[in-house]
């Protein structure tokens, strides 16, 4: 009867050991591969082959571990151990051993990482090793040390179990060592260098083509991640003015390096950019309007634009933030203390003042687009100015935006193999379903190309035309003045923006959704201006494709029958299908 509860009370017991002994062997096989890891980082293994060196047996990362510590013991303790202690070995193993009986030292001087935490137990030399040595460990050469005897010799540990290893820097000599606080003098160093006073010394003291590239990205991300008052204070110590010179510095560069130049370009702006993400940042980009926008269409202009398309949105895009910086005040609502016998002053439609002489938003953005571009580098310096006469000048058509067109004719130019689809409509705006063009999608098909690029460039072009022809309308002006909505899209037709729209227009619908959404929805806002639309293009507009159709809406067919119960496009049954009328037989005059 007693014989069952001692085999149960046993078998208990064995459980427990069974147990513990897995937790101990857990703990031994974590602290087996975090000095496993600590070796790998003192022998500077490239970050490529240590998962394979992860992948081993515990038994090999043993055996390196001996022979790593095997070494270090060897070199502290041996006649020869200042040479040893302050030179770990090199990366490669046939760079750290030598022959026997050379001068040159087993070791590469190195520093040891400031996060090394000091020697524990400081190794006295003669003292005996707190591990044993491997078989193999006779087969190397040591230099300054006596060879290992046999009597250091031993077996190789049991299968299945690790010992326990001391750490790393147990062995390493004290003063090689670093002070704990080299780490923290580093850190402190590195925070000094991304204050707001630091970036805006950075920015004052630097020249252009010198610039830290790094560090004009860390701007950009605190001036875009962190909050107002930082803005603010890097706008205290002069970051804005020091930002604005730089950026004129690169632009007065006569020749820009495409590996510096044009980077240290494409950042500048992206901080211009992070600046428009607070209240505080729109008020310094007020502060010296119209510059640097009149630089940015300058550039644009010029023979030096950046070779980068994504450079050339950027600058598009900045364009775009001047509706952000002048919000305009919605119809109908008077100024804030102003009675209504007063009359309104200047820039009133406009929430904030705008830089004089302009007194709306859609001026001050005509007489950027209408910014004279800088003559070509090739044209002769001293040559006469050509003067028209007098019958030319009384004929010829002005074409004031034919400077900015021709950067989309261009980009229509060299890419042309885009514009393939001949038969794409110009999409009816009342018939899109706008979310569901501009939903975000997937990448996939010709996603991050440069095809894809150029494209996105010219929808941004598109976009920001659009927002100038809606605050052209919202001006409320009438349609003989300058100024006026109607006058601003003759004055684009008239600078050749018809077969920009007829090319641009053939790109695929199913790749470029937003930008066919954006050429309808300029041929909707022209014809609210009361611009009569050329019948070159009136002819093109059509319905858009089925995925991006509005749901529920009748369309009619193409024999101009009701779309009542018909699906767009389809037959009528029965009877003859559409056709053309009969042209009429003339015939020939004869004399």
């Amino acid at each position: 009867m007693l014989d069952k509860p001692v085999k149960e009370s046993k078998s208990a017991s064995l459980g427990t050991k069974a147990g513990t002994v897995d937790r101990e062997k857990l703990v031994q096989l974590g602290e087996a591969q975090d000095a496993f890891d600590k070796m790998l980082d003192d022998l500077q293994i490239p970050e490529g082959l240590r998962p394979r060196l992860n992948t081993l047996e515990p038994s090999v990362k043993a055996a390196m571990l001996r022979s790593s510590k095997t070494l270090d013991f060897l070199a502290a303790t041996g006649p020869a151990a200042p040479a040893f202690t302050k030179t770990p070995r090199k990366v490669r193993s046939h760079d750290s051993l030598v022959p026997q009986g050379t001068s040159t030292p087993l070791f590469s001087p190195k520093k040891r990482k400031a996060y090394d935490s000091p020697p524990a137990t400081p190794v006295r030399r003669g003292s005996k090793p707190p591990f044993e040595l491997i078989e193999d460990v006779s087969s190397f050469a040591f230099v300054g040390a006596d060879p290992p005897t046999a009597s250091t010799k031993s077996s190789r540990p049991a299968s299945g179990h690790v010992p326990q290893f001391p750490s790393m820097s147990s062995l390493a000599d004290l003063d090689d060592a670093p002070p704990k606080s080299v780490k923290s003098r580093i850190n402190s160093k590195e925070k000094a260098l991304n204050t707001p006073a630091g970036l805006a010394d950075m920015l004052a003291n630097t020249s252009a083509t010198r610039i830290d590239i790094e560090r004009v990205k860390k701007l950009r991300l605190l001036l875009r991640n962190e909050p107002a008052s930082w803005t603010e204070e890097f706008l205290c110590h002069g970051g804005y003015v020091a930002l604005l010179g730089r950026l004129k510095e690169l632009l007065n560069v006569e020749w820009r390096d495409e590996q510096h130049d044009d980077q240290a370009l494409h950042e500048l702006l992206r901080c211009l950019k992070a600046l428009s993400t607070s209240a505080i940042g729109c008020f310094a980009l007020r502060s010296s309007c119209p510059a640097p926008f009149s630089s940015l269409v300058e550039l644009m202009y010029s023979d030096k634009k950046p070779g980068e398309v994504s450079t050339r949105q950027l600058m598009v895009e900045l364009y775009l933030i001047l509706f952000d910086l002048y919000p305009t005040r919605p119809p109908g609502r008077r100024e804030a203390n102003s009675t209504p016998g007063t009359p309104t002053r200047r820039g009133a439609n406009s929430i904030y003042p705008l830089p004089p002489p302009h007194d709306s938003v859609f001026s001050l953005l005509r007489s950027l687009l209408l910014t004279k571009p800088p003559p070509r580098a090739e044209a002769q310096l001293f040559a006469p100015p050509l003067e028209e006469h007098e019958f030319i000048a009384t004929l010829h058509t002005p074409r004031i935006y034919k400077a900015y067109l021709a950067e989309l004719s261009d980009v229509c130019r060299d890419y042309f193999w885009v514009f393939c689809h001949p038969g794409n409509a110009i999409w009816q705006l009342e018939e899109v379903d706008e979310s569901t063009v501009e939903r975000p999608r997937a990448p996939g098909g010709m996603t991050g190309g440069v095809e894809f690029e150029a494209m996105n460039y010219l929808t941004t072009h598109l976009r920001f035309i659009n927002a100038t022809a809606k605050s052209a309308i919202d001006q409320s002006v009438p349609p003989t003045s300058d100024l006026s909505a109607r006058r601003f899209h003759e004055d684009l037709f008239a600078s050749g923006f018809e077969r920009i729209l007829a090319t641009i227009r053939k790109a695929s619908t199913t790749y470029y959704p937003t930008l066919h959404l954006e050429i309808s929805r300029y041929m909707h806002l022209a014809i609210h201006a009361r611009f009569e639309l050329p019948w070159s293009l009136s002819r093109l507009v059509g319905s858009p494709p089925s995925p991006v159709r509005r749901a529920g809406l009748n369309t009619p067919d193409r024999s101009g029958a009701s779309g009542s119960g018909k699906s767009p496009g389809r037959r009528p049954q029965g009877g003859r299908p559409p056709m053309l009328p009969a042209t009429p037989r003339l015939d020939a005059i004869r004399m």
